[in-house]
């Protein structure tokens, strides 16, 4: 079978946050049915994905706020039991609201050679333990950067507000020029979500919500009875692909889109909980 390389990857081990933020990369504020990954759920889907991909360079564990999950040190501990088959670094990324739990600490010590925590800064008001943890870090000599998210000098100039889920590419020529721009698409990442590998999470998420349909050759399951020939075939068809269905319906990480302030927090009470996750759908009705 192929050699499969890939650059980048994510695996998202929960739905769940303790922020609400309106643009959200991931949309997590507006998934109806919450997934918090168990360990041997996580456990799984890396065997399966390490059988698929002989290669990674870069993987990523994040959420939601991965913190929230109760096994993450266990899943983290699972994710560095495949360090040959990730070539460059292991990472972990953090809001800033929760402190780094010591047994945690002592995993990315041991493993300092070959991974980093990321601390997402949206400022004093939310990410109340960026000093704390970023403390605990230096004193364990953890490698480590903050990306700051509020104010000036923003990481990445910004976000991007994706929540538009019209078709924009209604033909493969256009789609396949914007791709060509998207950081994600350039830089092929990918991310797994509830054990679906996909280009990324916005691929996800408008196949779950029904945005767009599911399509072979644009995802694969880690966790169904497929084969692994035929698994590696389809992640085959995925890395030659320029762009996807997904892309379609999106403006794309791309460099000449107007940037908004990171972190807005979507309102609360009664009213926000009966019509937040009909938010994004609603503005394609």
């Amino acid at each position: 079978m192929d050699t499969i390389i890939l650059k980048r990857t994510s695996l998202n081990i929960t739905t769940y946050c303790n922020l609400k933020c309106k643009h959200c990369i991931a949309f997590i504020p507006y998934y109806k049915d919450k997934v918090m990954l168990s360990y041997e759920e996580a456990k799984n889907i890396l065997k399966n994905y390490f059988m698929v991909v002989d290669k990674v360079g870069h993987f990523n564990v994040t959420g939601g706020e991965p913190l929230l999950n109760p096994d993450v040190c266990k899943i983290m501990q699972e994710v560095f039991s495949y360090e040959n088959q990730i070539s460059t670094n292991i990472d972990f990324v953090t809001n800033g609201t929760l402190e780094l739990p010591s047994e945690l600490l002592d995993l990315f010590e041991r493993w300092k050679g070959k991974s980093k925590i990321i601390l997402s800064d949206y400022g004093k008001d939310l990410s109340t333990k960026i000093d704390k943890n970023e403390s605990l870090l230096i004193k364990r000599k953890i490698n480590y950067r903050i990306s700051k998210f509020y104010g000036d000098n923003l990481y990445y100039d910004g976000w991007i507000d994706f929540t538009d889920h019209s078709l924009k590419w209604p033909d493969k020529e256009s789609r396949d020029n914007n791709s060509k721009k998207c950081v994600h698409s350039v830089g092929q990442y990918y991310v797994i979500n509830e054990g679906e590998l996909h280009r990324c999470s916005r691929s996800f998420f408008r196949m779950k919500t029904g945005i767009i349909p599911k399509k072979q050759g644009e995802y694969i399951s880690l966790i169904d009875n497929a084969s692994l020939e035929e698994k590696k075939r389809q992640l085959k068809i995925m890395q030659e692909s320029i762009s996807t269905t997904s892309c379609a319906y999106c403006v794309g990480l791309c460099n000449n889109i107007p940037r908004v302030e990171p972190a807005q927090q979507l309102g609360g009470g009664k009213q926000h909980e009966e019509n937040r996750d009909n938010e994004l759908l609603s503005k394609n009705e």
